[in-house]
């Protein structure tokens, strides 16, 4: 059975939608390959390269493996480009929602040491404050120094 693009196309010259079948060693193949890329990836959690090295090895490594799955096993290698673009797009956007989360996490905890000085208290909030506290500051004023407790 031949591998080339006409044997493998999705419709013909009527337009119809034929499947596309692979011959049993391409699938044996990308087993074996997605094996060895596993290997790999338990091999290379025992070389030490840094908390971001291994992280970038490991990301490279499942990249991989998840190119190999959507080119061979979903048969976009063969496919409208089209589909291709539209699985790219979409894990850019998962990509910059995840990056996103992340920055937002950059700045967690800054407020604790502030939250030591005066924690408050949930069941009364406002305990301790004085009546002027809560004055009303017109635009462009500098704002009041915190209340010592």
């Amino acid at each position: 059975m031949s591998t080339s693009h006409a044997v493998h196309g999705h419709a013909n010259a009527d337009g119809d939608h034929h499947p596309h079948v692979l011959p049993l060693g391409m699938y044996i193949a990308t087993w074996v390959t997605l094996v060895v890329l596993t290997a790999t990836t338990v091999g290379a959690s025992y070389v030490s390269l840094g908390h971001t090295g291994n992280l970038v090895v490991a990301l490279l490594i499942a990249t991989i493996k998840a190119s190999v799955v959507a080119l061979i096993f979903m048969h976009l290698k063969w496919d409208h480009k089209f589909h291709g673009f539209i699985l790219v797009t979409g894990l850019l956007f998962l990509a910059a929602f995840i990056g996103i989360t992340m920055s937002d996490t950059e700045f967690r905890g800054e407020l604790d040491p502030i939250e030591k000085e005066a924690p408050i208290d949930i069941k009364a909030p406002f305990k301790g404050q004085q009546q002027g506290d809560f004055a009303p500051v017109k635009p462009g004023a500098p704002l009041p120094a915190p209340a010592k407790h």
